[in-house]
């Protein structure tokens, strides 16, 4: 009878952290969009929200995140903007 031996270097590869998390990607995308908000208002908050709803709407965390990050950013943002142009 022989015994099977498995050698350490021949083990399975491990799973990546994205493989496990669905959406995972699409919510940090979100959250980079979102806090450009601050320096491009809606251009960029708006894409950080909705892929920010498609995060969590997959059950990712981040995806709460991402939503929180791109409102608060998109409307200082436009607070900022029009506090520098004189509100004209």
């Amino acid at each position: 009878m022989t015994t099977m031996q498995t050698r350490p270097d021949t083990a399975p590869a491990a799973t990546t952290a994205t493989a496990n998390q669905p959406g995972r990607v699409v919510s940090i995308v979100g959250i980079v969009l979102g806090a450009l908000g601050i320096f491009f208002g809606i251009i960029t908050g708006l894409p950080g929200l909705i892929c920010g709803i498609v995060g969590a709407a997959k059950g990712n965390r981040l995806g709460w995140i991402a939503i929180v990050v791109s409102v608060v950013c998109t409307v200082a943002g436009i607070a900022i903007g029009a506090a520098l142009s004189g509100g004209r």
